[in-house]
């Protein structure tokens, strides 16, 4: 046990020292990226179209989201092929090994699910509202 303390001591105190040692670094900020031969690059065009916007936040935070979950299921689909590898013919590992596979692929088609329904209802939300047509209007001569 002593040596086990002695390693994490050690362990942490080296992660402690890595945020020590790191040098500052800032963004460079004289760069003007839209100029004049660049006006139709899409980060150009697209740039003041409202990703600061809570909407846009939350369709980037989503699409992050579901990155991560992507991976995360990517992952745990190999570990449940390995492990299903692994069984030997035993009946109650195999089984474990094919419910990692599915949970893991049912979170996957979850994720995409909630992703497609977010990103219907921010773009409902972001429609401009309809214009009343000028013969529907109810305007007494």
């Amino acid at each position: 046990m002593k040596i086990f303390t002695k390693i994490l001591a050690a362990g942490i105190l080296m992660i402690g020292l890595l945020g020590v040692f790191t040098p500052a670094v800032y963004a460079a900020n004289g760069i003007n990226i839209c100029s004049e031969e660049n006006q139709n690059s899409v980060y150009c065009q697209n740039k003041d179209k409202g990703e600061g916007q809570v909407n846009g936040i939350i369709k980037t935070i989503v699409e992050v989201l579901l990155m991560a979950v992507g991976a995360i299921s990517i992952i745990m689909i190999v570990i449940g092929g390995i492990l299903f590898a692994l069984s030997s013919g035993d009946a109650q590992k195999a089984a474990k090994a094919r419910s990692t596979i599915l949970y893991a692929v049912v979170g996957l088609i979850v994720s995409v699910f909630a992703s497609a329904i977010v990103n219907f209802v921010f773009d409902g939300f972001n429609k401009p509202p309809a214009k009343p047509d000028a013969s529907s209007s109810n305007n007494k001569e």
